[in-house]
């Protein structure tokens, strides 16, 4: 089911689809699966590489490292847990930390970011989505997959992070 789903979003991005599909011992004579779904694929001139590891830890990453003619705006993306919100009452599960006014109003109004929000507010999904430095510039998506449907957070995700780069382009 998992394959399928992957293979498509590869097919439709242009990209490579890998997969690794091991058990790893962890003692005992136990063995636990350790399935490694990964794309590969490019959007104007930045790189995507997309993991999802499923078994023995449950992580979602998005790493995409941006083209060097973009000048990046730093920002980082938190969310703020249910029982905290419960008592904030607070619209948004996910929360923009950026010293650009513009590019919060960019990030808040904008409807992949809106449909990460319905998630959050549905499902434990707690992305951690931040810019970084290291050589290059990155955006880096990171979440745990212990929800019902993690599936339903992958294109929202791509599409979002494409937004932030058509937006860098501007």
């Amino acid at each position: 089911m998992y394959t399928t789903f992957f293979k498509e979003i590869a097919k439709k991005e242009n990209g490579k689809f890998y997969l690794h599909d091991k058990n790893i011992s962890i003692g005992g004579g136990v063995r636990s699966p350790n399935i490694i779904y990964k794309l590969k694929f490019s959007y104007n001139n930045n790189n995507f590489i997309i993991t999802y590891q499923v078994g023995n830890t449950n992580v979602g990453t998005i790493h995409c490292e941006l083209s060097k003619s973009l000048k990046p705006i730093e920002f980082e993306i938190n969310s703020i847990s249910h029982l905290k919100n419960l008592f904030l009452r607070k619209k948004n599960r996910l929360k923009v930390k950026t010293s650009d006014e513009n590019f919060s109003c960019f990030i808040n109004n904008n409807h992949s970011f809106e449909a990460l929000n319905q998630i959050a507010s549905k499902e434990n999904f707690s992305p951690y989505i931040y810019s970084k430095l290291n050589n290059s510039w990155s955006i880096i998506s990171e979440y745990h997959l212990e929800f019902s449907d993690w599936t339903q957070t992958v294109e929202p995700s791509i599409d979002f992070i494409k937004n932030i780069i058509d937006q860098y382009q501007k």
